[in-house]
């Protein structure tokens, strides 16, 4: 059984936060969206007469989705982070230990064992080990946590390789 001891700060949840703004699906269908829905409304406010107009259009449109995902997510992340207060379960120590049936968390009164059938993935996102559980939320284990890079690492290597062998 490997385990692991981590003090989660707001500056974690930030930075998990902007690594996964890309990587989310839902968030480039939203800027999709969006630009579609600035596309038709430049179209029917104004009918482009020639292709330099449509092409006007098209770059308002992608230019606006972008603004407008920006601005929802830099919203949301700081609605998120002024939300978090040092009483937040979500912040400070908690201890991880995997095993074969599961990943365990103990943070204060909230002990859990969730089963490698609950969790969607185990990935490492910029310093950090992300368990990805079946409903959105995640664990974020901190590079910091561990001793050295080899034990990050290989504490990595055993948590995917007992979710695939699960």
């Amino acid at each position: 059984m490997m385990q692991v001891t981590v003090d989660i700060t707001k500056r974690d949840v930030f930075l998990v936060s902007l690594a996964m703004i890309p990587r989310l699906k839902g968030n480039w269908i939203f800027m999709g969206v969006l630009a579609l829905a600035i596309f038709v409304l430049v179209l029917v406010t104004r009918t482009p007469d020639n292709l330099y107009s449509l092409g006007v259009a098209a770059v308002a449109a992608l230019g606006g989705a972008l603004g407008g995902g920006l601005s929802a997510l830099t919203i949301n992340i700081a609605t998120m982070l002024l939300k978090l207060d040092a009483g937040n379960p979500m912040l400070g120590r908690h201890h991880y230990a995997l095993t074969d049936a599961g990943l365990e968390r103990r943070a204060g009164k909230q002990d859990s064992m969730r089963p490698w059938a609950a969790i969607a993935s185990v990935g490492r996102l910029s310093g950090y080990i992300v368990f990805r559980l079946q409903g959105n939320g995640i664990f974020v284990l901190p590079r910091r946590a561990f001793s050295s890079g080899e034990a990050f690492q290989a504490f990595w290597q055993r948590a995917s390789a007992l979710k695939t062998a699960a």
